[in-house]
């Protein structure tokens, strides 16, 4: 954590947005090169007959491990002090003290989700 802001990042959409038909998966994964496109960044949706077809098994002592954590799961942050952390609560944005900016305080700064 750097600056009070916390980055997360969903590597389902990146690996969709950067490798929209998988080759740089299926180059560091061999073991899902006949697994269809739709499926090559999240293949635990495909059903089993699926699996069956593209002759590998997804999940837990199988071909490829089941993801260890819910890639749909929003995270929880939670700082030290007990308090929920990622916000512009007070004091901890970007730009709340330059009052020189004209903008009533909050600084020319954007807020997390402009990123």
């Amino acid at each position: 954590m750097t600056g009070g802001r916390l980055n997360r990042f969903n590597i389902v959409k990146q690996s969709k947005d950067y490798d929209f038909a998988g080759e740089y998966v299926r180059l560091w994964c061999p073991e899902l090169a006949n697994v269809p496109d739709k499926y090559v960044h999240e293949p635990w949706n495909m059903s089993e007959g699926m699996m069956e077809e593209c002759g590998v098994k997804i999940g837990p002592g199988r071909d490829y491990p089941s993801p260890i954590v819910d890639p749909g799961a929003t995270p929880r942050v939670m700082m030290t002090d007990g308090s929920r952390g990622g916000g512009r609560g007070r004091g901890g944005g970007r730009g709340n003290n330059n009052r020189r900016s004209g903008g009533g305080g909050r600084g020319r700064g954007r807020g997390n989700d402009d990123y």
